[in-house]
């Protein structure tokens, strides 16, 4: 027969059609298998793939301080402060009270276990209450604790008492806006962009009635407290406090320190 006759054929041409399908059925099997072996991951979409952490503003805020200098391009702020302590005392526990924006600070934070609190709603924070609330539930105890809440002197106070009780042997306490320059940044009731409220009056009190604490100020970011379970001299203080009475004795009542003086106590630690 032919070849004309044979592709003319319906027998044969029936026989061409199924070794055809065959072989289409026969890559697509392998290639099935092929994907199914052990260790080796399904095709992934672009959509589904992990996308990196954009960096934080600034560059370098969560980097660590080196312990001999401040190199000029490096921000010495809280971020810094805090990542600074968690490498030098190998800190695995984070609190952070009034959380708010969460790639503010509380993202760049180097600890395995972090929480944070704010009673703001959209903040994404792990306990949306206020720091009394969270206290009164709280079973944790934390190597390092961030205290950034409502920043009213009897707040602030409350919650370094309460972080007190709750922070692990050799911890720390750092509590921001220590050191407001300007008469108008202290004013409880908020009335400009650059504000600590009058968070330095519960931080002198203390200066003034615990023997049994370390207590500095680091001059960075409106006043980075430092707080930690040792001794200090305990300052006198009259009867009503007032900015003027802050800006005149401002080195003694925050216990003022430069970021070098910081590294030097890390080493001297």
């Amino acid at each position: 027969m032919t070849p004309k006759k044979l592709l003319r054929s319906p027998g044969s041409l029936l026989l061409g059609i199924s070794l055809l399908l065959n072989a289409v059925l026969g890559f697509y099997l392998v290639r099935r298998a092929d994907f199914s072996k052990p260790g080796k991951p399904a095709a992934v979409k672009e959509a589904d793939s992990p996308k990196p952490k954009k960096q934080p503003a600034g560059g370098r805020r969560s980097s660590v301080l080196s312990y001999d200098k401040i190199p000029p391009s490096l921000r010495l702020n809280r971020t810094s402060i805090l990542n600074t302590l968690v490498e030098k005392y190998s800190y695995t526990s984070y609190l952070e009270i009034g959380q708010g924006l969460r790639t503010a600070n509380f993202d760049w934070i180097r600890c395995r276990i972090k929480i944070g609190v704010d009673p703001a709603r959209g903040l994404n924070a792990a306990y949306q209450m206020t720091s009394d609330d969270f206290f009164k539930i709280n079973n944790d105890t934390f190597d390092l604790i961030f205290i950034d809440g409502l920043h009213q002197a009897d707040q602030v106070e409350k919650d370094i008492l309460n972080a007190l009780k709750v922070l692990n042997p050799n911890g720390t306490i750092l509590v921001h806006d220590c050191n407001p320059t300007t008469r108008e940044m202290q004013l409880v009731t908020r009335g400009q962009g650059l504000w600590t409220g009058d968070v330095w009056k519960a931080w002198v009190k203390l200066r003034a009635t615990r023997p049994d604490l370390k207590m500095y100020v680091i001059d960075a970011g409106s006043g980075c407290g430092l707080i930690r379970r040792g001794r200090q001299d305990l300052i006198q203080l009259p009867g009503n406090l007032s900015f003027e009475l802050l800006d005149k004795n401002r080195k003694e009542w925050l216990n003022l320190v430069d970021g070098t003086a910081f590294l030097e106590d890390l080493k001297r630690d």
